[in-house]
């Protein structure tokens, strides 16, 4: 399932990253239905479901609860969805994951990128222990990628996204994303970011999370 989940992640939204770089009209409205999706719960936007839908990821089509792959894929999609918004830059990458992306977002001349604003916020996808709260900090970790033309790989997030559901999973998602952040030879530690301490102050998601 870790393999599908990636490819299927993959290449749903390079289709449409293509598409909305040329400007395809078929592709923006696409992200813009998918935008209203986001906090929504996997299955019940029936509007998007083309695009968040991959049969592979389906156990039993009867069952009541989507699957972990359903979720993970439409956390995904939905992210991205916020993420490429008004962007001519490709925001989806391989070879970004969530870590080094969060970590590019911090000037590479910082005296101390431990104490910085956004190491904080990074620090509390750290303590979510539910998923309406994981979901919660990671859309504030998007807009910030977004203002600051930071890529991410959507199909490594989804195969992040899909482990933190297993059972155990949590810590070992926690130990790949803080490995990544702290990395210091990553190419994350001097990407081309015009992040400021300041920045992450005004990217707070609009809602809170679900109980």
């Amino acid at each position: 399932m870790t393999y599908t989940v990636k490819s299927v992640v993959d290449k749903k939204i390079w289709d449409l990253q293509n598409g909305y770089v040329a400007n395809r009209s078929g592709a923006v409205a696409a992200l813009a239905r998918l935008r209203r999706g986001v906090g929504k719960p996997a299955g019940s936007v029936l509007d998007i479901l083309e695009f968040t839908y991959a049969p592979e990821l389906v156990g039993d089509p009867r069952d009541d609860d989507p699957t972990p792959g359903e979720v993970a894929a439409h956390l995904c999609l939905t992210l991205y969805a916020v993420h490429q918004q008004s962007q001519r830059q490709r925001m989806h990458q391989r070879g970004r994951p969530l870590g080094r992306s969060i970590r590019a977002l911090i000037p590479p001349d910082h005296p101390d990128y431990t104490r910085h604003p956004v190491a904080r916020r990074f620090a509390m996808l750290g303590t979510a222990d539910s998923l309406a709260e994981l979901e919660y900090h990671l859309r504030g970790m998007v807009q910030l990628l977004h203002t600051n033309t930071v890529p991410l790989d959507y199909g490594q997030l989804a195969v992040d996204l899909l482990r933190w559901q297993c059972p155990g999973g949590a810590p070992t998602v926690r130990l790949w994303w803080g490995r990544d952040f702290h990395h210091l030879s990553t190419p994350a530690a001097t990407s081309d970011t015009g992040a400021v301490d300041g920045a992450v102050e005004s990217a707070e998601p609009a809602t809170t999370p679900s109980s």
